[in-house]
């Protein structure tokens, strides 16, 4: 079984989750894609709370999770920067 020790509580990782979820919180999306993001969310939590997790993979995952954020806020009329193309 791995050696399991979680980041200490004032991680950088964790204070961008923080801000993450934060950040979720404030965009007014619609509830299905508000929904699709908030599971993306909570996997990229689980998998940083795993057995095994760096800190580096966990980085990867949350940069993954705040690209699709920010894609998802351009979408939504006053978020972000809208995309001229279709």
């Amino acid at each position: 079984m791995p050696d399991f020790s979680p980041p200490p509580p004032g991680s950088a990782l964790s204070a961008q989750l923080a801000e993450a979820r934060k950040r979720m919180a404030e965009l007014d999306l619609p509830r299905p894609l508000a929904a699709r993001l908030h599971r993306q969310f909570i996997a990229v939590c689980n998998a940083v709370k795993a057995a095994g997790a760096d800190e580096a993979s966990g980085q990867r995952r949350l940069a993954a999770f705040l690209a699709a954020l920010d894609r998802a806020a351009a979408k939504v009329h006053g978020y972000g920067y809208r995309s001229d193309n279709p």
